[in-house]
């Protein structure tokens, strides 16, 4: 019988055999297996054995190196492709071939149709060898996450940290490491200025406006920092406003880029920005051009000229019939976009205006102001809200869709305004962004800085107006499209050619300010009704400042009906959300002096009592937005709402029953 000591001898001795057993198949494992197979089928595996930086994420202004380096501080100027990667790379990328081969990448800064910065040109080599994008794409790879996040388990979040990077640091693959691409606005006590950090790219600047002029979005947290600077990286949209979400589907973009056909040169276009000649210059290598947005910003479309189309294929729409845009005017941007919505839709979002019955959303004397209903003499149409009907809905989406987001929130959007203008009725130009100048109002409105407004409109026409009935939408700081310069008509003489004409008399009263619409709207920019006519404007600039050319106005209807309805949309969640901005200051001057804002946040619960076999397998929507189960068995679900917002209960995908959230702060339903 072996005595206690000689057990625990063997014991030592089986641990010892153990531990070198695993050290030997972890030496001998590469020589058998590929280091990225084993990445991939064992994502907890990690090699850091590049690794030179640290990725932060947090939302507070990032401590940057504390040395004097530049982005990229322990990489060689030259790009190599010894990534561990490479092999995963090409199998992501698809096909055998390296897409990017013959390809050169063109940098856009959000909303400007030309390039701040091109890719160096470069010998790629021959098929067999990795192109200089490829190169500059791994090698950011080595570097986000130290190297130990496998590309296949890349998110849009690291694919955008992975472009800036590729862009900005000492390998860059753009002419001057992009630093083209600099802020457009005045940039005062960046966070990255009080750093001993040595910025290789102004890039970085305009990529990350700073910690007072970065909007926090709800994926704040989510956005990978760019290695070295630590800053805040942009996302990458195409012309057409897709986002680049992964690195098969910039493979793609890649693949179908086109020699450039130089649409309009600059030379030819007309004062207006119409284009003159078709005249174009072309070369032999193909360009992928990308829009760079800043973080925090959404994507803006780049008008040329006068005149431009700009397909959307990603657009679906009902009969899948073609999307596209078509520029009316550069300044301020307004765009014609074609068969964004049908009649059927149209009337369908009319019929469900005409028999809606509640206080908040039924057709009345439209209102203005930030807040409230306020009524505005200069404002005489009708106006009612459709947020949860079918065809409001689908409409909505789709505005998602065509202004370039990856996804639908519903934060960002206001319900669908349907209005009636009967004749005569009109409304004096405004901006649709609401000005708060003096911060008067608990939700932050500065969207120039950490706020949020509406940066966008759609217009959706739903009656036919004739030449001489009005009711078109004008843009008082605009001309008519194509109009030579010395055919523009001043404001007097529009006003003395309108009397001379008796098109309204006895039907405005003479120096009366729909009167001067009316003259406006034969003189500047406008837009003439008619059924399913879709029009896009912008009410900000890419920065977030307010589109002061973007002043509009409804004008007088002089002959018939007309009906319309409008999507305004948000760059950050709007006020009533969550995420929404505030200014602190007035909520707590507020809560101080016992006022309670008019968006109180109510708490509501849902409970399944067990009794309807309809709602065994029963869950909870925030509008189309998982919520969570409420079968039999479920707990009771309780959330944070506001008035107006509609939660549905459905079964197997279907909707079987609608609550909508009413002025009580505390409300239970039952199912």
């Amino acid at each position: 019988m072996p005595s206690p000591g000689d057990g625990k001898a063997t014991y030592t001795n089986m641990g010892f055999m153990c531990l070198f057993a695993y050290i030997l198949g972890v030496g001998i494992s590469p020589y058998l297996v590929p280091v990225d197979i084993l990445v991939d089928y064992l994502p907890f595996l990690t090699y850091a054995e590049n690794a030179s930086v640290n990725s932060l994420t947090s939302a507070s202004a990032p401590k940057a190196d504390t040395e004097e380096v530049s982005v990229e501080s322990t990489q060689k100027n030259t790009i190599d492709s010894t990534s561990k990667y490479v092999d995963l790379y090409k199998r992501i990328v698809g096909r055998g071939d390296d897409p990017f081969h013959g390809v050169d990448i063109v940098i856009h800064r959000n909303g400007e149709p030309g390039p701040c910065a091109r890719q160096v040109f470069s010998q790629d080599g021959d098929d067999n060898t990795l192109s200089a994008a490829s190169k500059a794409l791994l090698n950011a790879a080595d570097q986000i996450h130290e190297g130990n996040k496998p590309l296949d388990h890349y998110d849009k979040y690291d694919l955008d940290a992975m472009l800036t990077y590729a862009f900005v640091s000492d390998s860059s693959i753009l002419e001057n490491k992009g630093s083209g691409c600099s802020p457009t606005w005045t940039v005062r006590n960046h966070y990255l200025d009080s750093h001993s950090l040595k910025l290789s790219s102004e890039m970085i600047k305009f990529c990350d406006m700073g910690i007072d002029r970065t909007p926090l979005q709800p994926d704040h947290e989510q956005m990978v920092r760019v290695p070295g600077a630590q800053s805040l990286p942009c996302h990458f949209h195409t012309r057409e406003g897709v986002r680049i979400t992964s690195l098969d589907q910039l493979a793609n973009f890649a693949r179908d880029a086109k020699v450039p056909n130089g649409e309009c040169a600059p030379d030819d276009r007309t004062s207006d920005g119409t284009c003159g000649s078709t005249d174009v210059a072309e070369t032999s290598r193909r360009e992928l051009h990308l829009y760079a947005v800043q973080a925090g910003r959404v994507f803006i479309f780049a008008p040329k000229y006068v005149g431009e189309i700009i397909e959307l294929p990603h657009v679906k729409v009902p009969g899948d019939l073609p999307v596209w845009l078509e520029v009316i005017s550069l300044q301020p941007r307004v765009f014609d976009i074609f068969n964004f919505f049908n009649r059927e839709e149209s009337e369908k979002i009319v019929e469900k205006a005409l028999k809606e019955t509640t206080e908040t959303h039924r057709m009345k004397r439209s209102s203005t102001g930030a807040s409230g209903y306020n009524v505005n003499s200069q404002r005489t149409s009708e106006n009612g809200f459709d947020t949860h009907g079918t065809e409001a809905q689908a409409v909505k989406h789709r505005c998602m869709d065509v202004l370039g987001f990856d996804t639908y929130t519903e934060s960002f959007t206001d319900g669908l305004q349907v209005l009636r203008y009967n004749k005569t009725t009109a409304y004096i130009p405004h901006l649709d962004w609401i000005d708060d100048h003096h911060k008067k109002e608990e939700h932050n409105f500065d969207s120039a800085g950490l706020g949020s407004n509406r940066f966008a409109t759609i217009l959706l026409y739903m009656t036919d107006l004739n030449e001489g009935d009005g009711g078109e939408t004008v843009f008082t700081h605009g001309w008519p499209p194509g109009q030579p310069e010395s055919e523009r008509v001043e404001f007097d003489d529009a006003l003395a050619a309108l009397r001379a004409s008796g098109d309204v008399e006895g039907l405005l009263a003479h120096g009366s300010w729909e009167e001067k619409m009316v003259a406006r709207c034969r003189s500047r920019l406008a837009v003439r009704p008619h059924s399913s006519r879709a029009v896009l404007f912008y009410s900000q600039n890419p920065d977030g400042s307010a589109d002061n050319m973007s002043l509009h106005g409804g004008c007088p209807v002089i002959n018939g009906e007309k009906w319309a309805a409008n999507l305004w949309v948000w760059n950050a969640p709007r006020g009533g959300f969550p995420h929404a901005p505030v200014n602190q200051e007035v909520v707590e001057r507020n809560r101080a002096s016992g006022k309670s804002p008019e968006n109180l946040q109510k708490k509501a619960s849902f409970t399944n009592l067990g009794t309807n076999p309809a709602m065994r397998e029963a869950e909870l929507f925030f509008q189309d937005t998982f919520w969570g189960k409420l079968g039999f068995g479920d707990q009771p679900l309780h959330v944070n709402t506001y008035e107006g917002h509609q939660w549905n209960v459905k079964v197997d995908g279907q909707t079987v029953k609608t609550f909508v959230i009413n002025k009580e702060l505390v409300q239970r339903y039952e199912v």
